[in-house]
């Protein structure tokens, strides 16, 4: 029997959509990608299920409405969300005859601020397989990586280039550290090549195009490096932070929702954010922007940068509570719950 999987192209939704696919093999039956599910694909006898992936705003989801309305299969429909969905989602769609379930209590909250019904929360996960290849060849690689950057703590970014990931703000904290004095380290930016021009420092460097490593590559850039710090002020989850614990990096990362549902303030370093703003992402959603002065990040790399020359026992002890929490988001205890929205358990 199949199950024909909708996810959307976006690097975090098709790593997690993997692991997905994963655990339905494991469970026997065959997964079947399709950009589009029909009710004609959906009728076929061997057909078990339907699932869609996807941002739950009327541009990316109106595309389910019919076959998920007409089907009697075991269907599901996953979905993230960064903010509010705009009026239009819900005056002038279908949507809120659907039934959605979210990546976060967070996206949760702005679906049902938009009158959409909410029946379940189901957070991402990770692979420990994955985590354990990437560890290696990290350990394999890491002397090269000190060789090149010598003595200089390493951040890592990893995201796209967008106003909600805050790379403007990661700059301005580069440019504090350096009015105060501080030279030890240097920024790694795997992003999109946008960045380049407003690169000023010495201490900033891309490294890679986003998207263009496999997942394995990924979390083995995490290991590698000292920190991952994620600037950002609005995420729907935010993978990265997992996925860098996972592999046993502490990361730096304002707390606001959805991380500080599943991220720690024990073994990550975190600051507050100081005020909510709603910003209009063309007419799609009202991004909730969750904003703080650059100082903050600032003062809380400085920190993370005398933390790992001056305390090593306190930073390798950071190290393995973040392994250990991030162990509880291992897929096939994440994704069961999911799976049972379409009677596979």
């Amino acid at each position: 029997m199949k199950v024909l999987f909708s996810p959307i192209i976006a690097t975090s939704i098709l790593s997690q959509s993997d692991l997905i696919k994963k655990l339905i093999q494991e469970k026997g039956y065959k997964v079947v990608y399709k950009n589009y599910i029909g009710i004609n694909d959906a009728d076929k006898p061997d057909v078990h299920a339907l699932l869609w992936f996807t941002l739950g705003i009327a541009e990316f989801s109106t595309d389910v409405v019919a076959t998920y309305l007409m089907s009697k299969k075991p269907k599901a429909v996953y979905v993230t969300v960064e903010g509010v969905p705009t009026p239009a989602t819900y005056l002038c769609s279908n949507l809120p005859k659907l039934e959605f379930i979210a990546v976060s209590e967070f996206a949760k909250s702005c679906l049902e601020q938009a009158h959409l019904k909410v029946i379940d929360v189901v957070h991402h996960g990770i692979d420990l397989q994955e985590v354990q290849q990437a560890l290696k060849f990290a350990e394999f690689e890491k002397s090269k990586f000190k060789e090149r950057f010598g003595d200089s703590i390493v951040f890592l970014y990893v995201g796209r280039n967008d106003p909600r990931k805050n790379l403007k703000g990661l700059l301005q904290a580069v440019d504090i550290l350096e009015n105060k004095g501080i030279h030890d380290f240097v920024v790694l930016l795997h992003t999109d090549p946008s960045i380049i021009d407003s690169i000023k420092s010495p201490h900033v460097q891309f490294l890679s195009k986003f998207g263009s490593l496999n997942h394995v590559q990924v979390l083995k850039l995490m290991a590698m490096s000292d920190y991952l710090v994620f600037p950002s002020i609005s995420e729907g989850f935010g993978l990265p932070v997992l996925e860098a614990n996972s592999v046993g990096t502490p990361v730096l990362h304002a707390w606001f929702p959805p991380l500080s549902e599943f991220s720690s303030k024990v073994f990550n370093f975190t600051w507050d954010f100081d005020e909510r703003e709603l910003v209009q992402n063309m007419n799609r959603q009202y991004w909730i922007f969750h904003k703080y002065n650059p100082l903050s990040l600032a003062e809380m790399m400085e920190m993370a940068i005398d933390i790992f020359k001056n305390k090593k026992d306190e930073y390798e002890d950071y190290q393995k509570q973040a392994k250990q929490h991030a162990k509880k988001f291992d897929y096939r205890k994440i994704y069961p719950r999911l799976l049972r929205h379409i009677n596979i358990s």
